[in-house]
């Protein structure tokens, strides 16, 4: 499935609402919870406040409510930000992960493997060192279409942020001397070689934009959040599998994501960053100009 030459040079990497206390079984936890899920009708939900935490599975506008709804109540999830990581991911972890997904796990049917997931570490916090590739605001991209874990709402402050966390310092230099438009539409290597972390509407900080996001494009990056299998994208004509025969419509290298960001940080300049680099090496995303 992994081929070096697809990721190129590797950068330093860290080596391998419901409100939960213990971090060490987290996953299990959630997990617990899975099977209760339903998917409901929005009904009158107009903005932000009525959607989270009042709907744990967002909502649809549909008369016959069909969509994953344990997947949206994992997404839906608020982990305290102070959580501290159970594991650390890097190309192998994710490539091992991708090996271990669910065979019929399909759409809609994440609740049947939830417990098999959570032995995976679904639900647990982990972070992953890498390169921020790319950022989009799926309010634009997604035509203001809005998603059910967010109850389809359309305004600007009810849609996700899509961060691309790549591992390929060549393809980093390249992105800071000259970033270039990320295109959902047409990907290309900067897409096709990183893993998606997102940002939630109702649990990112407020000086969590995508400007100052921009600003960090290219720049070594830990990101801190919730191990999430965004089973709808477990396809190969979205999943490109960590493979250097991806092609065509595959716009991301794993179906795995973290999914919320608790915690992003960089890298402060002149400082190369690993796994065991201390908290002085790193600056909060909201302490940065």
């Amino acid at each position: 499935m992994f081929r070096a030459s697809r990721l190129g040079p590797v950068v330093l990497l860290l080596m391998g609402t419901l409100r939960v206390g213990a971090q060490d079984d987290r996953a299990h936890q959630v997990a617990s919870h899975a099977l209760s899920q339903t998917a409901v009708n929005c009904g009158d939900v107009a903005v932000l406040a009525d959607c989270h935490p009042a709907m744990p599975t967002g909502c649809t506008n549909s008369l016959h409510p069909r969509y994953d709804a344990y997947l949206n109540f994992l997404k839906n999830q608020q982990p305290g930000r102070d959580l501290v990581p159970s594991h650390a991911l890097g190309v192998d972890e994710f490539i091992s992960l991708e090996d271990k997904i669910p065979a019929g796990i399909g759409r809609t049917h994440h609740a049947q493997f939830a417990d098999q997931l959570a032995d995976f570490g679904e639900g647990n916090i982990h972070a992953v060192v890498g390169v921020l590739y790319f950022v989009e605001n799926t309010a634009i991209t997604s035509q203001h279409r809005g998603e059910t874990c967010n109850c389809q709402l359309r305004h600007n402050d009810s849609f996700d942020f899509h961060l691309g966390i790549g591992f390929d310092s060549a393809l980093a230099q390249k992105i800071r001397n000259s970033p270039s438009v990320h295109d959902p539409k047409h990907p290309g290597l900067a897409e096709q070689t990183s893993v998606v972390a997102e940002m939630t509407p109702h649990t990112r900080d407020a000086k969590w934009t995508v400007a100052r996001l921009n600003r960090q494009r290219g720049k070594q990056v830990k990101v801190i959040g919730q191990l999430l299998l965004d089973n709808v994208h477990a396809n190969l004509n979205d999943d490109c599998e960590f493979s250097d025969e991806a092609g065509g419509s595959c716009w991301r290298a794993s179906a795995w994501e973290i999914h919320p960001v608790t915690q992003f940080l960089v890298c402060k300049a002149g400082k190369t960053c690993g796994s065991d680099s201390p908290d002085s090496d790193w600056t909060r995303l909201e302490d940065l100009p």
